[in-house]
């Protein structure tokens, strides 16, 4: 997000009490009626399977606003929680509407962030109708990397702790099958864990192998 911006949404949301969330929190639930502005932290966003099982069906970083249904005038069905410690502000939605009308901008940004999230999605779900387990997991890693990842020299990093239950809930599959994949990648040296952090040697060989499974 771009400074300019930053300090807008700043502004804004400062004149509201700062939130503080433990990690695996509920910030937000269906019923709820207030934006969310996170300043700090990672949250997931969650569906149910009808088996009752956890679905993430988005992350959001720092400089997020959520849910963005809400935003649009349509209820929220979802549920946010957080992946780290979090923090950010509550606004009600009338004021942030009235906040929006006066910054264009900001409006303006939003949209483009939807559209680089719906850019990703739609990867995703190309990967998810092809079948193919290990196509899936590269997907959202490549996904992961481009949008949370820190690059030190080639190597990309992620300031969160990335579990393979976290990209079985993502990718549909299950947290063994998800382990079996993460294993062939690593064998082939694309990935690698610094004590139980998952890490990318380099995200060009990662994209590379990813390319060859979709031909």
């Amino acid at each position: 997000m771009e400074p300019e911006i930053q300090k807008l949404l700043h502004s804004f949301f400062d004149k509201f009490e700062l939130k503080l969330f433990d990690k695996g929190k509920t910030i937000i639930g269906p019923t709820n009626d207030k934006i969310f502005f996170l300043t700090k932290g990672v949250v997931k966003m969650l569906g149910l399977s009808k088996k009752g099982k956890d679905l993430t069906l988005n992350i959001y970083k720092a400089y997020s606003l959520f849910p963005i249904s809400l935003i649009f005038n349509m209820r929220n069905k979802y549920i946010f929680k957080s992946l780290t410690e979090t923090q950010g502000y509550f606004a009600p939605k009338k004021k942030l509407d009235l906040f929006i009308s006066k910054n264009p901008i900001v409006l303006f940004d939003l949209l483009k962030r939807v559209y680089q999230g719906l850019d990703g999605f739609f990867m995703l779900w190309e990967a998810l109708l092809s079948g193919n387990s290990l196509y899936k997991v590269l997907t959202q890693l490549i996904i992961y990397a481009k949008r949370f990842g820190q690059r030190n020299h080639n190597t990309i990093t992620f300031d969160w702790h990335l579990t393979h239950g976290q990209l079985a809930s993502q990718t549909g599959l299950a947290r063994e099958s998800v382990t079996r994949q993460i294993k062939k990648l690593q064998n082939k040296g694309l990935i690698g864990y610094s004590g139980k952090k998952i890490f990318i040697y380099d995200l060009s060989k990662l994209e590379k192998e990813h390319s060859s499974l979709s031909k």
